[in-house]
């Protein structure tokens, strides 16, 4: 239910002691089109994470496609920053659980065809063994506020939020109410294929790439549209987000080179996100 059984961005899996899976990567920019963007690039990392880990899962035998799972928690780096940024693409990589059944976390390893290290990503997620999941979800979206169209919007322009080349804008342009912060609207028109080409996910909400790009072009904003790397994050997911219904997206923290922000959508906190980040 997770996952579209004939698609695999994973390859080769030998699983160690410890349920330890290598694996390689698939290189197919036709099958995976975001592979053309830069291998640090925050839709690129939450992609692999997603990919990476239903399929080390299946490889360990420990994924029930029965069941819907959601991530709740995820942190990486990209790059060793002892070494610089100046690692290709992903090659291959390492899955290693170290949660349990109840509370399943994972770490991912990346590496490039020079070996060196792409990304490091912590995650962890809940399973939802007895809930009706479609059920529990059509009901929130019944309760949830009426559907905005794209057209009732303003977007920033594509350059202000750094997607030039990406995507559509998400977000509005910068306001200040007293806190700095964006309106956003994700739907199934701007952050699915065809409206974005390397965007996708189940349609049934707002997912972690989505949420990781919103916050990514809310930096370019607060950083006035000037070029800039994402070096790494964390995000905390506390309640689905909803597509096609408004969301907030506000600074809470703002150090030299690290920014924080909650995303609400309807006044309700929804997830938190911190980015590191350097100026280009």
């Amino acid at each position: 239910m997770n996952s579209d059984p004939d698609l695999h961005f994973t390859s080769d899996h030998i699983l160690h002691d410890g349920g330890v899976v290598e694996f390689h990567c698939s290189s197919d920019t036709q099958q995976w089109p975001w592979l053309v963007l830069p291998p640090d690039h925050p839709i690129v990392v939450q992609n692999t994470q997603y990919w990476t880990s239903v399929e080390s899962s299946l490889a360990r035998g420990t994924m029930d496609g029965s069941k819907w799972t959601a991530l709740t928690w995820t942190k990486w780096t990209s790059g060793d920053p002892g070494a610089g940024r100046d690692f290709g693409p992903m090659v291959r990589g390492t899955s290693q659980p170290i949660g349990d059944d109840e509370r399943p976390q994972n770490r991912i390893c990346l590496y490039d065809a020079q070996d060196n290290l792409v990304c490091d990503m912590l995650s962890y997620g809940v399973v939802f063994r007895n809930r009706d999941f479609e059920a529990w979800r059509a009901k929130a979206k019944d309760d949830s506020a009426a559907e905005t169209s794209l057209d009732q919007f303003e977007f920033a322009p594509t350059a202000d939020v750094g997607s030039e080349g990406v995507g559509p804008s998400l977000i509005s342009p910068l306001h200040n109410d007293g806190r700095r912060h964006a309106m956003g609207l994700i739907t199934k028109a701007n952050a699915f294929p065809p409206g974005h080409p390397f965007m996708s996910g189940s349609g049934d909400h707002v997912n972690a790439t989505h949420l990781c790009e919103a916050g990514h072009q809310f930096l370019h904003l607060l950083e006035g549209g000037k070029p800039l790397r994402v070096t790494g994050g964390e995000m905390r997911f506390t309640r689905y987000v909803e597509l096609a219904r408004p969301i907030r997206i506000e600074e809470t923290a703002r150090n030299e080179n690290d920014v924080s922000m909650a995303v609400t959508q309807g006044g309700k906190p929804c997830t938190t996100i911190t980015l590191q980040f350097e100026r280009r």
